[in-house]
C-alpha cells in the first residue's frame, strides 16, 4: 500500500540481537547489511521503514528469570543494569550448558532410533533441573505474572536504551524496536485457531506440529510439549500485526542462517490462504560464520565493546597516519565516526554469502576501498573543489585534453545508476565497493597528474565536481557517510 506521498512501503527488519546475550557475528552482519538495503530502498523512493525485531522472548529470558533469583542483584543493577543482566545470563548459562547438551544428545539419539545414554529420554531431561525450572519461570511470564513480566519490562527497556545509544554510533537510527514479547496472544491464538480449522497442525509427542515434510521443511513446531509458543508461532503472527499495522508491499528479512526458519514462515501463511501476504515477504540471507571472537578473542563481547575495539584501533591508525588523518575532521571526532565507516566498509565488502570478516587492523588502515581511505577521499575532493571557480563553459576541446586515467572516471562516473540498479535487484552491497575501488583508483591516480588541487581547470574543476556527487551519494547510501534522518 502506497503512503500519502504514492510511494510503496517496505518493511525491513535487521539486527534483531537477542537480550540479554552477546551481539554476535551475525547481529552486526544483519545490523549494516540492513541498514544498506534500507538506505537502498529509499534512495530507489520507497517508504521504509526500519524495524528491530528484538529476541526478548521465550526460554531464554526465562533461563535469565532463573538466574536473576540466583545471582540477581539489585545493587549491581543501579550501577550497570544492562552489564549486570548479562553477567547474571552468563553464569546461569554456564551451569545450564550441560545438561542441554544431554538434553541435545538424548534427542539425537531417540530421532536415529538409539537407546540415550543414561537412558532419560529428551521429555524426562527436560522436566528435570534448570530445563524445568526455566520452562516453569517461561510459563510464568505466559501467565502474566507481576514479578515474571517486571524482569521482562525492565531488560526491554534497558536494552533499548543502551542500543538506541550504540546504533547512533553507527549512523543507524530504527523506527521501531519491535520484539517477540510485543506480539499479542490474540494474534497468536488468531493463528493456532486457523491452523486447526484447516486441520494443518496435529499433536506429536505432547507438541502442537505442523507437518512440512513434503515440501522438504520438515516439522514445524507451533508450541512445545509444555504448551508454550514457540518462536515460529511468535513470527507467524508477527507477520499478520506488521501487515496490518504498515500495510506493507514488501518486508524484507535481512538475517543471519534460519533459511528454513523462514521458508516455514511463507509456507504456513500460504497453507492459510495467505499467498498475497506470504509473496511479500523476503528472506534476505547472511553466512552465519564470523571470525569476530576470533578477533576479539573474547566470546561474550556487547556492541560497546566492539565500537570501542574499532574506536581504539582507528585512533592508533590516525595517529600513524598524521598526514591523511589532517584531511580528515577533528581527530576526536574522527576516531569514533571514522572508525564506524571503517566497520560498515569492511562488512559490506564482503559478499553476504562470506564469511563475516573482522579484521581490526585492515578495517582501520588507509589501504584502498577502506573507511578511512574513502572519507580521506572524499574529504580531499571537498576541499579540491570548494576553491574552484563554478566556470561550466567546457567546449569539446577541453574534453580532448583529459588523459587516459580521467576519461577511465568520467566512463566509470556514468556507470553509476546502472550500479545501483544492478545492486538493487540483487541486494549486494559488495557490488558497490567494487565499484567505489575502482573510483578511488582513478581518481588518486587523477590527483598525482595534476600538479596541485588549488588551481584547476576548468574541465578538471567539472570532473571532480561531478566525482563528488558521485561519491557522496555512493557513502551515504552505503552508510560510511553518515547522513541525518
Amino acid at each position: 500500500m502506497a503512503d500519502g506521498l504514492g510511494r510503496r512501503r517496505v518493511v525491513v527488519d535487521f539486527s534483531s540481537p537477542n537480550i540479554p546475550s552477546i551481539f554476535e557475528g551475525r547481529h552486526l552482519r544483519s545490523t549494516i547489511l540492513g541498514a544498506f538495503i534500507a538506505n537502498l530502498h529509499e534512495w530507489m523512493g520507497w517508504d521504509v521503514v526500519r524495524l528491530n525485531y528484538l529476541g526478548d522472548w521465550g526460554k531464554p529470558i526465562g533461563l535469565l528469570g532463573v538466574g536473576w533469583q540466583r545471582f540477581g542483584s539489585e545493587d549491581a543493577y543501579k550501577i550497570d543494569p544492562l552489564g549486570h543482566l548479562m553477567q547474571v545470563y552468563h553464569r546461569i548459562h554456564e551451569l545450564f550448558a550441560p545438561e542441554h547438551a544431554s538434553y541435545q544428545k538424548a534427542r539425537d539419539d531417540v530421532l536415529h532410533g538409539k537407546i540415550p545414554e543414561g537412558g532419560k529420554d529428551p521429555a524426562q531431561i527436560e522436566s528435570e533441573g534448570l530445563h524445568a525450572e526455566r520452562n516453569a519461570f517461561f510459563k510464568r511470564m505466559e501467565d502474566g505474572e507481576a514479578k515474571a513480566i517486571h524482569l521482562c519490562k525492565r531488560v526491554r527497556e534497558e536494552s533499548i536504551n543502551q542500543y538506541v545509544q550504540l546504533y547512533a554510533q553507527l549512523g543507524i537510527i530504527f523506527d521501531d524496536y519491535s520484539g517477540e514479547s510485543q506480539v499479542s496472544h490474540e494474534s497468536m491464538m488468531e493463528v493456532e485457531e486457523l491452523l486447526k480449522s484447516k486441520g494443518l497442525c496435529e499433536k506429536s509427542d505432547g507438541a502442537l506440529i505442523v507437518d512440512l515434510k513434503k515440501y522438504k521443511l520438515n516439522v514445524g513446531i507451533i508450541r512445545d510439549r509444555a504448551g508454550s509458543n514457540t518462536y515460529l508461532l511468535r513470527d507467524i503472527a508477527a507477520v499478520l500485526e506488521r501487515s496490518r499495522k504498515y500495510s506493507f508491499d514488501k518486508m524484507l528479512y535481512v538475517v543471519a542462517g534460519q533459511n528454513v526458519h523462514f521458508c516455514r514462515v511463507i509456507k504456513i501463511l500460504e497453507l492459510l490462504d495467505m499467498k498475497e501476504l506470504a509473496d511479500k515477504l523476503q528472506h534476505v540471507p547472511l553466512s552465519e560464520k564470523s571470525s569476530m571472537v576470533d578477533t576479539l578473542g573474547q566470546e561474550n563481547a556487547t556492541l560497546e565493546e566492539i565500537l570501542c575495539r574499532c574506536q581504539q584501533a582507528m585512533l592508533e591508525s590516525l595517529q600513524a597516519n598524521e598526514a591523511k588523518a589532517a584531511v580528515l575532521e577533528d581527530s576526536v571526532q574522527a576516531t569514533a565516526t571514522v572508525g564506524a565507516s571503517a566497520l560498515i566498509a569492511q562488512e559490506l565488502s564482503t559478499k553476504k554469502s562470506h564469511e563475516h570478516v573482522f579484521n581490526l587492523s585492515s578495517m582501520t588502515s588507509f589501504e584502498p576501498t577502506t573507511g578511512p581511505s574513502l572519507r580521506w577521499l572524499y574529504a580531499k575532493l571537498s576541499s579540491a573543489i570548494a576553491s574552484c571557480s563554478k566556470e561550466t563553459d567546457i567546449t569539446g576541446e577541453d574534453w580532448a585534453k583529459l588523459e587516459d586515467e580521467e576519461m577511465n572516471l568520467l566512463r566509470l562516473l556514468i556507470q553509476w545508476p546502472d550500479i545501483v540498479q544492478s545492486v538493487y535487484k540483487s541486494l549486494e552491497p559488495s557490488t558497490v565497493m567494487v565499484y567505489l575501488k575502482s573510483v578511488s583508483g582513478n581518481l588518486i591516480c587523477c590527483f598525482d597528474k595534476l600538479e596541485g588541487l588549488d588551481n584547476l581547470s576548468p574541465v578538471h574543476a567539472l570532473l571532480f565536481r561531478a566525482s563528488h556527487i558521485v561519491l557522496k551519494t555512493a557513502l551515504q547510501l552505503t552508510g560510511i557517510l553518515p547522513t541525518h534522518r
